[in-house]
């Protein structure tokens, strides 16, 4: 029998031979100044072993998934309001690890590198455009700063005073999915000047409609403006006016089964004496209608339909707008109507119209309290998380052989989001990445509660706005972090990460700090890897399966997560017995070096450790009566 010794490091300390690659504490090559004698029918055991495990964070499919919820908190006993059907909420997945890093390993982090990968999984996953790049995860320290506390997750938000005009370069059709999207032969969008024009050569009985892409409207005082006559608009100018709507759309990256950008479960009905004609999808919106009269509408749940359609607002109803003396719509003859503007503060929208004449903003409807039996059509239903994005959508129709008429987008407030893309999942709305997974039924799931159903007198919401200061924050609505499966904030399936972000609960919904919210960890997450540690020896012909993987290995032992005294630092494995394993070498074997490596069961290189690693190694021949 024969001892020997391999180690890609005379100690512990850095050296030279450490930055190669060859002596990596997870993967070394001992080479010999000669050759060395193993016997023919030779067998190994692996002796003992020293390891460094570092402080990193091991991530795999069992501790890597969990949600995050935006909205009004709820209450933990499952009976009393709120609960997740009394909101238009629904919690959002977040996967630290991606679809193909899961499938196939486990992935190892350093601590800042496991705060930026939650950072930014969280910063994709919340998806309200006030929240978007705003999540920041940092390492909680002692006062010496030595010791590892765990981690502070701060949520912020984008507030007013960081609201930006919005680029509005780009417009794309919004009624017919079977059309270019680019309005070719049905309108003209001019970026420069911001000017939107139906074509003369456009059928009468067709509207033009075009949606812009580029940024969301800011929930944190928000305005969007659009002139619908003067500067550079015509669309309701003294005796030429034409049908004209201006509204609020999610993005639509595919057509439903009918054709149409809206969602499978979107019946393109509305009530009939809005007068409307052709008109594309919008969440929210003004129009002036076939019979010129000024008419809002929003999209909600239909519960006899089992669908979403267009329902009129009844503004003049509305306790806050400026035309109660009516008793119906307004007619918009005159033409001293010249711009539309929508406001959004939290959850709640407001519609202005500009009266030219008087110089003043006029209000058509707004938020004007709780929502009663009587007022509930009188008012916007909340932005709702489907509809959290909300882009401008332009339509201008023709009258009385008028049919190249204009409006002007005269500016959008957005939040300054980096890398805002529709047409990507996870950077931007949650629409847009449920239809692009092609998983639209959470959002039905959403708009089909009882509360967005403005038929629905019973089922009442009241609305969040933001707060009375300078910064209109969001208020009323809450971060809250879901670490296990609920049953309160539900779906919560799978969510598994209580210990890798150290916490004790499996709901944190009390934040240890508001405005920016902030969670500390309760305790310091686990730095021992969750996978038990094998040892290879690489340049030998040992008889080994790994059933997992299905193929033959090099393992020649097995290393538990800790030993006796620590999970970190230093680590030192003796097995309690001998395991020989052939070697099936028939002849004599001349060895001029040895190669060890560490590994998980799936054969993946175990880059936690670090420093110094030892590896004793017996060899013997084969006892005659084995053989």
């Amino acid at each position: 029998m024969s001892l020997v010794i391999c180690s890609n490091s005379i100690a512990d300390g850095t050296a030279e031979r450490q930055n190669q690659s060859i002596y990596k504490a997870w993967s070394f090559r001992n080479q010999l100044t000669s050759t060395y004698k193993i016997p023919a029918n030779a067998q190994v055991d692996l002796q003992s072993v020293k390891v460094n495990v570092d402080g990193r964070i091991v991530l795999s499919r069992q501790n890597n998934v969990f949600y995050q919820y935006f909205g009004k908190k709820l209450n933990l006993d499952g009976a009393t309001a709120p609960q997740i059907e009394d909101t238009p909420y629904h919690p959002l997945r977040v996967a630290l690890l991606r679809r193909t890093e899961v499938d196939t390993s486990v992935k190892e982090f350093t601590l800042s590198d496991f705060a930026n990968r939650v950072g930014e999984r969280m910063s994709d996953s919340i998806y309200h455009p006030n929240l978007q790049d705003k999540t920041k995860v940092e390492i909680l320290r002692n006062a010496s700063g030595l010791d590892f506390l765990g981690y502070k997750i701060t949520q912020d938000q984008y507030l007013s005073a960081s609201n930006v005009n919005g680029s509005l370069v780009n417009a794309e059709e919004q009624i017919d999915a079977d059309k270019p999207r680019n309005g070719s032969g049905s309108w003209t969008y001019t970026s420069g000047t911001k000017v939107f024009q139906r074509n003369a050569s456009l059928e009468e009985i067709f509207t033009a409609s075009a949606i812009f892409p580029d940024n969301p409207l800011s929930l944190s005082d928000g305005t969007m403006i659009v002139n619908i006559s003067g500067n550079g608009a015509d669309a309701n100018a003294s005796g030429s006016a034409v049908p004209w709507a201006v509204g609020l759309s999610r993005y639509f990256n595919n057509g439903n089964m009918d054709g149409f950008y809206a969602p499978y479960y979107n019946d393109d009905s509305y009530d009939a004496d809005l007068e409307l004609g052709e008109s594309g999808y919008m969440d929210f919106g003004v129009a002036r209608n076939d019979d010129g009269d000024l008419v809002a509408f929003h999209t909600a749940f239909d519960s006899a339909a089992q669908k979403t359609r267009r329902y009129e607002i009844n503004y003049w109803e509305n306790a806050s707008s400026s035309f109660t003396a009516l008793s119906d719509r307004l007619e918009l003859s005159n033409g001293k109507y010249e711009k539309v503007r929508f406001t959004a503060k939290g959850e709640t929208l407001k519609a202005d119209i500009y009266n030219a004449s008087t110089s003043k903003w006029e209000t058509i409807t707004e938020y004007s309290g709780a929502a009663t039996a009587a007022n509930k059509d009188s008012q916007f239903n909340p932005i709702h998380q489907a509809c959290w994005c909300l882009h401008p959508v332009l339509e201008v129709g023709s009258a009385g052989g008028t049919n190249n008429k204009k409006l002007h987008i005269a500016h959008i407030k957005t939040p300054p989001i980096l890398d805002y893309d529709v047409k990507k999942k996870n950077k931007s709305g949650w629409w847009e990445t449920m239809d692009l997974l092609g998983t639209q039924r959470w959002c039905r799931a959403v708009e089909s509660r009882a509360i967005l159903d403005t038929s629905n007198t019973n089922a009442l919401y009241t609305q969040v706005g933001v707060d009375s200061g300078a910064s209109n924050r969001i208020t009323g609505l809450n971060n809250v972090l879901i670490l296990e499966p609920s049953e309160i904030y539900t779906p919560s399936r799978g969510a598994n990460a209580r210990q890798s972000l150290g916490f004790n609960s499996g709901v944190i919904d009390t934040p240890d700090s508001l405005n920016p919210t902030e969670f500390h960890s309760n305790f310091a997450p686990s730095l021992v890897s969750s996978q038990a540690m094998f040892v290879r020896l690489d340049n030998f012909n040992q008889r080994v399966v790994n059933a997992l993987t299905g193929n033959k290995s090099q393992i020649i032992g097995h290393l538990p997560r800790f030993d006796s005294t620590q999970s970190t630092g230093r680590l030192y494995f003796e097995p309690n017995n001998f395991v020989w394993i052939d070697l099936d070498n028939p002849s004599e074997i001349s060895v001029s070096d040895f190669n060890i490596s560490f590994c998980y069961s799936n054969e993946q290189y175990a880059t936690i450790l670090t420093g110094q690693s030892i590896v004793v190694l017996y060899f013997r021949s084969k006892p005659k009566e084995l053989m």
